[in-house]
């Protein structure tokens, strides 16, 4: 076979497996119910973790059941996971960018990515951080002050879909 046949055959070859695998090199986005339930997960994973509980405590006070559409463009909805609690110890004893930091590394080693330069919002009483899942689109915001209660909160969230997608 010429080397041009070879690289022709080869090529079709891989195209029909991209077929019939349904591999298109970029993973699809999941629906509003996959995304809430993804939300959930990741973020009373974050809430359970130890790096959490080294520095406070917070509890869920949205769960992501049920849609929204602040945000969104008419006819789309999305959904929010939400929490809230406080630092251990005095307030002072706590850096809120450090804590922000922290709480952003252990969903940067989950595939999340900052989306904001928090470096431009932090100052001694307030940190923040925001990160995205590139493939499930779920973001989440974490803002760590030690002026007042409550001292940690996140609010997470699913992309916006169309309403009954």
């Amino acid at each position: 076979m010429r080397p041009d046949i070879r690289r022709l055959a080869a090529a079709a070859a891989l195209v029909s497996l991209f077929g019939i695998t349904g591999c298109s090199g970029d993973p699809e986005k999941p629906g509003l119910d996959e995304a809430a339930k993804l939300l959930v997960a990741d973020g009373e994973k974050l809430l359970d973790s130890q790096d959490m509980r080294s520095v406070g405590s917070a509890a869920v006070t949205e769960r992501a059941d049920r849609d929204g559409e602040v945000g969104c463009l008419k006819g789309q909805v999305q959904r929010f996971f939400r929490a809230q609690g406080d630092l251990k110890g005095p307030p002072y004893k706590q850096s809120p960018g450090s804590v922000a930091g922290l709480l952003a590394s252990w969903l940067r080693l989950r595939s999340y990515s900052s989306i904001v330069d928090d470096l431009d919002l932090r100052d001694e009483n307030l940190g923040t951080a925001v990160l995205q899942h590139s493939t499930t689109g779920v973001t989440f915001a974490i803002t760590i002050r030690n002026g007042q209660k409550p001292h940690i909160m996140i609010v997470g969230k699913t992309s916006c879909y169309e309403r009954g997608a």
